[in-house]
């Protein structure tokens, strides 16, 4: 089964539209939700969303039908941890360590993600290739990636949490790194 994103049959007639939205709220602002999906989940999405949302959003959003079909709604918060240094060698022998989300999930607000986990790649295999050629011993080489990866994941996951909080306000949004910088590297 495949998923349709943002698919119209007759894109003229937008009851027809398929769309995935991502509602995005403070859970102090709003009671807990019934349900984590279906029909429950679905009704509370459309009574907390309110007239507040632009068009054609919020006629999306009451289109949605808990019918089956196209139409589910799942309901799931957004996870993030900020890094803190890790025992890879006492409990692994220096041999095991973590990279991307494992090591430093950050919410979507600046768009580093993916580029972090790129960064730890390439230097987990700068440190594999100096233990190769003799320039660091296994756990020295992975003791220094991990400190790496914890140092730059703590400072994008604590960007990504502010850019989150400020995202929240109308006021601040247009003073988000985001706004200003757009997805360039920031940690």
């Amino acid at each position: 089964m495949s998923q349709k994103v943002m698919y119209a049959d007759d894109p003229t007639d937008k009851s027809t539209w398929a769309i995935t939205w991502i509602k995005i709220w403070r859970r102090s602002k709003l009671p807990d939700p019934p349900a984590n999906q279906g029909p429950e989940a679905l009704a509370w999405v459309q009574a907390t969303t309110g007239t507040t949302l632009a068009d054609p959003v919020r006629s999306q959003i009451n289109w949605t039908t808990s019918s089956g079909g196209d139409n589910t709604c799942f309901i799931d918060e957004m996870r993030t941890w900020t890094p803190v240094p890790w025992d890879t060698e006492e409990v692994f022998d220096g041999r095991v360590t973590l990279a991307g989300d494992a090591a430093h999930p950050m919410l979507v607000y600046r768009g580093q993600g993916f580029q972090h986990a790129v960064a730890d790649a390439e230097r987990f295999v700068e440190a594999l290739v100096s233990v190769r050629d003799g320039g660091k011993g296994r756990r020295e080489a992975v003791r220094a990636y991990s400190d790496d990866a914890v140092e730059r994941g703590a400072k994008a996951v604590t960007q990504s949490l502010k850019e989150a909080d400020m995202s929240m306000d109308l006021d601040s949004v247009m003073k988000m790194m985001m706004a200003k910088k757009g997805h360039a590297k920031s940690a």
